[in-house]
């Protein structure tokens, strides 16, 4: 009698390839959750903590606005730790880690009805073998984020074309999951419309339906999208004001664009090297990635691949020539092309590897066989290759990068040294990795209006002031060794609080925490 629960065989793979996606991923992105917070790390956890606090359209710094990327992420941040009652290192990181899961679990059911169930699990597996997703996942940044929103639009742009084209339907609801998703990215990051216009553009000229920008389905997408995020600008401008937030939104975009008017010259250098650098940082990726430019590999596919390269090539090289120009220049600025630099790579390789292992001499059948087991030999030796990368990058790169910053032991010490109930005020200092570990709140202040409370000073700022003006609490040092003083600033009437005569302060420096 057959059993009821009987699993085909097709099906029973098919688990078992989800299964391992979710292991290979789960080692990959969880892994490493713990550990200090490094440079920037500790801003965003700063900020999420703010929103866990309730400022969750309004990115927050010590009080003040702080508008130069959306909320998105720092939302993303809070969200993650509520579980914990506060941003954590692990909280902190969760967001990076869960959205890299996303982007490889989307891409693997996306693939799979255009490159067939074993190909797209192959891709998928490959697609976090990255230097660049080794070093952003896990991390408490912001790049990881974009590229899952910007990989989510493009796939859902993809199967928009692929089945307007094939059905004739207008395939309204891959392109309001593709413009959402562009919703989504540009409250995380300001530029994820552009890497999708960027790609999307170019790929419907491609096809012959750049028309298709101009109907419907795109258009009441498109205003839905943009609904969206005006709604979330209006609010904020209503809690900041409107010049507030387009002067931030400004700056942040003329120190890219125009340089000039920050007075610096514009790195002809750097930009013509960029591309090499993005390229280099994509290894082994990127040498395969560029035989795929070859005319003759094209014409080599099934209309079903050709789509995807096209969209591939599409969504590469013109970003990548784009984001060339900005005058600033950093890899992981364009992170959201990396997922398809991969994809032509590995999608290259595997024709490559389809006509490797034929010897005349043996029946077809061993010939197969003996292909399928060299292939599935090397792709278990790349994956324990990376599996012991990763661990020494976690155990070895890690803790070294951070080590001798003291970010840690200098919060905590800050924090037995002002009292519970005290607000910790800052002119100048910018050190968030100190005071995601003090741990508590902190307002920025001018040295012209100095509050009544404790403060932290520079070594330049401590000397500019009159030493009679506070009581010395003890001098510390921030993450790059440099003496930073705690002081406590006297009230207006001193009397009113019933402080003591302020003391002088040490003439040696303390030893470093």
């Amino acid at each position: 009698m057959e059993c009821a629960y009987y699993v085909r065989p097709s099906a029973r793979r098919y688990i078992i390839r989800w299964l391992i996606l979710v292991a290979w991923c789960g080692f990959l992105f969880f892994y490493g959750l713990s550990g200090p917070l490094y440079r920037t790390e500790s801003l965003r956890a700063i900020i999420g903590q703010s929103a866990l606090d309730g400022h969750w359209l309004t990115p927050t710094l010590y009080g003040e606005p702080f508008l130069t990327k959306p909320p998105g992420a720092y939302a993303a941040i809070g969200l993650a730790s509520i579980p914990f009652g506060q941003v954590t290192e692990v909280s902190a990181r969760l967001p990076s880690a869960f959205a890299a899961l996303l982007t490889v679990l989307f891409a693997f059911a996306m693939l799979r009805k255009i490159l067939g169930e074993q190909r797209a699990f192959l891709a998928a597996l490959a697609l976090p073998i990255s230097m660049l997703w080794l070093d952003k996942v896990p991390s408490a940044e912001i790049d990881i984020l974009q590229l899952a929103w910007v990989t989510l639009a493009i796939f859902c742009l993809h199967h928009a074309v692929k089945t307007r084209e094939g059905s004739g339907c207008s395939g309204w609801h891959w392109w309001l999951a593709a413009l959402l998703c562009v919703a989504g990215g540009f409250l995380t990051k300001w530029t994820a419309p552009a890497f999708f216009y960027l790609a999307a553009v170019p790929f419907l000229w491609a096809r012959g339906h750049l028309r298709w920008l101009f109907c419907p389905p795109h258009l009441l997408a498109c205003g839905f999208a943009v609904a969206l995020c005006v709604t979330w600008a209006l609010l904020v401008a209503n809690e900041v004001s409107w010049s507030t937030l387009s002067e931030t939104v400004y700056k942040e975009g003329a120190q890219r664009f125009v340089p000039k008017a920050r007075g610096k010259p514009y790195p002809w250098l750097e930009s013509l090297t960029f591309p090499a650098v993005v390229l280099a940082a994509n290894l082994p990726w990127a040498i395969p990635a560029l035989w795929s430019l070859r005319l003759n590999f094209m014409g080599s596919l099934a209309e079903s691949e050709r789509r995807l390269v096209q969209l591939l090539h599409c969504w590469a090289w013109p970003n990548l020539i784009f984001w060339s120009l900005p005058a600033q220049h950093n890899v992981r600025y364009v992170l959201p092309i990396c997922p398809a630099i991969t994809l032509l790579g590995v999608i290259v390789l595997m024709r490559w590897a389809g006509r490797t292992g034929w010897k005349p001499e043996l029946p077809s059948a061993q010939v197969s066989n003996l292909s399928r087991r060299y292939h599935l030999k090397s792709v278990i030796c790349i994956l324990i290759a990376w599996i012991a990368l990763k661990i020494v990058f976690v155990e070895g790169i890690l803790p070294s990068r951070s080590a001798n910053r003291n970010a840690r032991e200098t919060g905590e010490q800050l924090s037995t040294l002002v009292p519970d109930d005290e607000i910790l005020y800052l002119c100048r200092l910018k050190d968030e990795g100190v005071l995601f570990y003090y741990g508590r709140p902190a307002r920025r202040f001018a040295m012209s209006d100095r509050p009544a409370g404790y403060a932290i000073l520079l070594d330049e700022e401590w000397k500019s002031i009159d030493p009679t003006q506070c009581d010395y609490v003890s001098e510390l040092h921030d993450q790059q060794q440099d003496r930073i003083h705690l002081v406590r600033f006297h009230p207006a009437t001193k009397e009113a609080r019933g402080w003591q005569q302020p003391r002088t302060p040490p003439k040696s420096s303390a030893s470093p925490p």
